[in-house]
C-alpha cells in the first residue's frame, strides 16, 4: 500500500510517471488514495432495493478505468476526472439493473389502470380522491393500490429537474442536482485531501490551532485563551505550522 510521505506526490504527478515507467506499484497508489472517492459517491447514490456494496464495486471499476485513461498532459484534476467516471459507472449500473426484480402481472396491470381511474375520480369529486375511493372504483383492496401506486412512482422515467418527497417529507435532489454537472463541493473534497493528510504531520497543538484558525474561523485571542497561553504566541506557532504545510505541499517553493 501507498502511504503519504512529507513530499506526498500529486495523483496528477504519479500519473505522469506509471506513463513512462509502467510501473504498477503507481497504479495502485492512486487506486489505493481515491477509494475513499468511490466510498463516498456510492453512500450518495445508495437506494432501497440496490446494495451500497454494489455500487462500491461498480464504482471501482469506474475508477480504475479513470486512472488508465487519465492524460496528465490535458491539465485536468485527476479528482475531477474521476468523479465523472465513478459517476457515470454507478448511473449505467442503476440503469441496467432497474429491472431485475419480477412484478407481478395483476400489479403491473393495475398500475396502468391507476392514473385513468384517478382522473375520472378527480373530474367527479372535484378534489383528489382517497386510496379508499379508488380502490372501490378499481374492484380491488387498499393495500393493492398502495402497491400500485409505489410502482408506478419507481418506475416511472424521472424528469432531470423533477424533485420527489422522501420519506421524512422533505425534497430530494433533483438528477441534475447530483449528476450530469461537476459538483464543486466534491471537488473542494478532493482538493481538500493533500492539506488534511499534511495536517497530520503536525504535533497536536500547532494542527489545533491550524483548524481552529483557518476551518473554524477563531481568532488568534480566541484561541490562546482555550490554550492559556499568550497571543504572540499563537501567532509564532501558527507561522511556524504553515512554514512546516508550506514545506510539504509546495517542496520547490519552501
Amino acid at each position: 500500500m501507498y502511504g503519504p510521505a512529507l513530499h506526498d506526490p500529486t495523483p496528477e504527478a504519479l500519473l505522469a510517471r506509471y506513463r513512462t515507467t509502467n510501473d504498477p506499484s503507481l497504479r495502485a497508489a492512486v487506486i489505493d488514495r481515491h477509494d475513499w472517492l468511490v466510498q463516498s459517491l456510492a453512500a450518495k447514490f445508495a437506494r432501497a432495493g440496490t446494495p451500497r456494496e454494489d455500487l462500491v464495486q461498480v464504482g471501482r471499476v469506474g475508477l480504475i478505468t479513470a486512472v488508465d485513461r487519465f492524460d496528465p498532459s490535458r491539465g485536468t484534476k485527476f479528482g475531477t476526472y474521476a468523479v465523472h467516471r465513478v459517476v457515470g459507472e454507478i448511473r449505467h449500473y442503476l440503469r441496467d439493473h432497474a429491472w431485475g426484480f419480477r412484478i407481478p402481472r395483476y400489479l403491473h396491470e393495475l398500475s396502468g389502470r391507476l392514473p385513468r381511474v384517478e382522473e375520472e375520480l378527480h373530474h367527479r369529486l372535484g378534489r383528489a380522491p382517497s386510496v379508499l375511493e379508488i380502490a372501490a372504483a378499481l374492484g380491488t383492496a387498499e393495500e393493492e393500490v398502495l402497491q400500485a401506486m409505489e410502482l408506478r412512482q419507481t418506475c416511472q422515467m424521472q424528469g432531470l429537474d423533477e424533485r420527489r418527497e422522501n420519506e421524512d417529507g422533505a425534497d430530494s435532489l433533483s438528477p441534475s442536482e447530483t449528476v450530469g454537472s461537476p459538483d464543486l463541493r466534491m471537488e473542494r473534497l478532493v482538493e481538500a485531501a493533500p492539506l488534511r493528510r499534511a495536517l497530520l504531520h503536525l504535533d497536536d497543538r500547532r494542527r489545533r490551532i491550524l483548524t481552529r484558525r483557518y476551518f473554524e474561523g477563531c481568532s488568534q485571542r480566541e484561541v490562546a485563551d482555550e490554550l492559556g497561553v499568550s497571543q504572540m504566541h499563537v501567532s509564532r506557532l501558527e507561522r511556524s505550522a504553515l512554514r512546516h504545510l508550506r514545506a510539504m505541499l509546495c517542496p520547490l517553493e519552501a
